[in-house]
């Protein structure tokens, strides 16, 4: 008895098919006191869910006036609330009456409404039965490959919702089509799969369903016994969860059985039975096996005269349900809704693009802001007078904060490469320079393992090739960095050599070779892709993202070059990049060296330190008067205190963040650039946040320079003396 608002509304709200309902007089009974009370009460926010159930029910009872009239109220009620999830379910509830009635083009109509929403809203759940709805349609017209991929899209979906009684339904409705096309052998692992998951769980619809489709299959093989007893207990299980309309279309299905197997009579009276009620409620498609089954019949009994009239009546009913015009409609209707749903797919994935955008620049920003902290007060610990100990602890919390950032970096370089916003600078370098740099970077880990670490070049040290040093840095750091993550003993090395030259370019291939464990042969091909490594338990045992290679990879193919590997398990591993470089005329540049810096060219300067965040202006501040005490340090939180402050100052340097509250550093900038006599400040942007701008894109905006964070200590030294 339900005698409260509150009890009305938590039984329509959880009310579901697989609750297997014995008595449709009881569900009745129980939806009608839910009907008065909701009424009563005025609480119209529940009248969509109040609607789809009586649909439900009076559709079971195969009264579809009432369904009807009740889906409407579901949908009026359920798009004044924008009940989305009611919407689709009365929308899908009417697809199946005007199926049930034989009006496939209004069913369409219906579906290609469902599937719209059900993509606009991406609701698993009503995308399954939106395809399942759609399967049925194209099963109706035969079109055999359409209805194969609505169905298979519709148990991808199903999955999703982790629903297991409509995966269970789903997988034995498919059985079934494949069935009735003569797919037997490709049926039954999607028949076993539903009827496992319906008998472990006492899912009456759905067991009903699949003894239906197991007895098309002993029919088919003959099994006469095994097919009469698996069409009874489909039949018995759908009238006891009175459905009238299943069972009715199960005793169809017996009685072709029955005339397959010459049980002519027994065929005749069920028939006869079913004829009736199809023919009461106007089910044309119930009528069109019916007729079907007593042509065959009555041809049998040689009964001419009457099985031509069985088989004028199956003609007029299927030109009726099916005819060649409407079937036209049907699938023009079909097109419409594949346009506007790839018009909605594609808007859903540059919302999730956008979405994917705005993640990676928020964790960029949250997650690199304290590694700048971590980095700068390293590097401020570092000078202090430290004993050996002391000095270890700082030296193995300044790598822990290199290799986070290094994992931040590897998610946003995968970003940048997606969106093709990773531009490579090409500037004169010394490849023996950028060895010397990889080798000076490990060399710490390989003696902690004592592993053998060597580089070597076959060419003079002077030797000088345009490209972009931060990039082939990071792609060989990554390759010895891997190549001594899986080496537990023996050598790692690194050797450089010319293989090629051409006008004025430069081949140069690097290999990368170690004594490791090893790749096996089936597995080499995936080691590129993203999140991919040779084994499972290699995560657990060495760590890491599986993103550096693929990252590196992408960096040697923008390079125009090309990376492979060859491996043995338990051996070693070799890598093999070969990289076309235009040659250079010039002289690389010399490396930065701190004690090579004048601190007298930053006597007495001004620098305004502009962010919102106090930790940063903090690390700034120190490493800065760590440099030169001297230097005169002012502090901003935002632009408009940076504007405020070089008018009342001679302000020489700005170091300024990008986003900052009030007004940020870009506009900042802008507003700085727009009086001439603030030429000569020089303004040095940074961010810890996602970017996408080029060098010379940041310099448009009125920067002279741009430093990311977490930034180097005496990378911000070097700009500061030589901007």
């Amino acid at each position: 008895m339900i005698e409260t608002t509150e009890q009305a509304r938590e039984f329509i709200k959880n009310l579901k098919r697989s609750d297997n309902w014995i008595s449709d007089g009881e569900l009745f009974e129980k939806l009608q006191q839910c009907e008065s009370l909701i009424k009563h009460d005025t609480q119209e926010e529940l009248l969509p869910y109040l609607g789809v159930n009586f649909c439900l029910y009076y559709i079971d009872i195969s009264d579809y006036k009432n369904a009807w009239n009740y889906a409407e109220i579901a949908i009026k009620y359920a798009e004044k609330y924008e009940n989305t999830e009611c919407l689709l379910n009365a929308l899908s509830l009417q697809h199946r009456i005007h199926r049930l009635l034989g009006n496939l083009e209004a069913a369409q109509i219906s579906i290609s409404k469902q599937i719209e929403l059900a993509h606009k809203y991406n609701a698993p759940n009503q995308l399954a039965g939106a395809y399942l709805n759609q399967a049925v349609i194209f099963h109706k017209q035969r079109l055999k490959s359409n209805t194969k991929e609505a169905y298979l899209r519709a148990i991808e979906y199903v999955i999703k919702s982790n629903n297991l009684f409509y995966i269970a339904t789903y997988h034995i409705s498919y059985a079934g089509v494949l069935i009735d096309f003569k797919e037997e052998e490709e049926a039954l692992p999607f028949l076993k799969k539903g009827f496992d998951i319906a008998q472990e769980n006492n899912f009456s619809r759905p067991l009903a369903i699949a003894y239906s489709n197991y007895g098309l299959i002993y029919q088919t093989k003959g099994e006469e016994e095994k097919c009469i007893n698996a069409y009874k207990t489909s039949i018995q299980l759908f009238e006891e969860i009175q459905s009238s309309n299943d069972a009715i279309m199960a005793k169809i299905m017996l009685a072709d059985a029955y005339i397959a197997f010459n049980h002519l009579e027994k065929s005749e009276n069920i028939l006869n039975e079913t004829i009736e009620f199809s023919e009461r409620n106007d089910l044309k498609y119930n009528q069109i096996g019916i007729y079907e089954a007593l042509s065959a019949l009555m041809e049998k009994r040689e009964h001419y005269q009457d099985a031509l009239k069985y088989h004028k009546k199956l003609i007029e009913v299927k030109e009726e349900y099916l005819n060649a015009e409407s079937e036209k409609r049907i699938q023009n209707v079909e097109q419409h809704q594949r346009i506007n749903i790839l018009k909605i797919e594609k808007q859903n994935a540059e919302n999730m693009a956008n979405l994917k955008h705005d993640f990676l620049a928020n964790m960029s920003h949250e997650i690199r802001t304290p590694i700048n902290s971590i980095l700068g007060i390293c590097y401020l610990l570092q000078q202090q007078s430290l004993n050996t100990v002391q000095f270890d602890y700082i030296n193995r919390l300044k790598r822990s904060g290199e290799n986070l950032l290094g994992i931040v970096n590897d998610v946003l370089d995968i970003s940048k490469i997606e969106s093709g916003k990773m531009d490579l600078v090409h500037e004169p370098i010394s490849i023996y320079s950028i060895l010397q740099d990889v080798h000076q970077s490990l060399e710490p880990k390989a003696t902690d393992k004592k592993i053998a670490f060597t580089v070597s070049t076959h060419f003079e040290k002077e030797f000088t090739v345009i490209s972009d040093p931060v990039r082939l840095y990071q792609v060989l750091l990554n390759l010895a960095s891997n190549a001594l993550k899986f080496t537990i003993e023996g050598f790692v090395s690194i050797e450089a050599r010319i293989t090629n030259k051409k006008n004025k370019f430069t081949e140069i291939t690097f290999i990368v070779k170690d004594s490791g464990i090893g790749i096996a042969q089936e597995k080499i091909n995936r080691i590129f892709e993203r999140y991919e490594q040779a084994d499972a338990s290699i995560k657990n045992t060495f760590g890491g993202t599986g993103l550096g290679l693929s990252i590196s990879k992408k960096i040697v193919e923008l390079m125009h070059g090309t990376i492979d590997a060859k491996s043995e398990l338990n051996k070693g591993t070799e890598f093999i990049v070969s990289i076309p470089f235009e040659t250079s005329l010039q002289q690389a540049p010399a490396a930065f060296d701190m004690s090579s810096i004048s601190i007298e060219s930053t006597n007495n300067i001004c620098i305004v330190i502009a962010d919102d965040n106090t930790e940063n202006r903090l690390i700034a501040r120190e490493i800065l008067l760590n440099f030169n005490p001297s230097i005169k340090i002012m502090e901003a939180e935002n632009g408009q205190e940076v504007l405020q402050m070089i008018n009342a100052n001679t302000v020489n340097i700005i170091f300024m963040d990008f986003d900052m509250p009030i007004m940020n550093g870009i506009e900042a900038a802008q507003a700085i650039r727009a009086n001439v006599s603030n030429h000569s400040i020089k303004i040095i942007g940074n961010t810890a946040s996602l970017i996408t701008l080029s060098i010379e894109e940041i310099k448009s905006l009125g920067f002279d320079d741009f430093i990311p964070k977490p930034f180097k200590p005496e990378e911000l030294i070097k700009k500061i003396v030589y901007l």
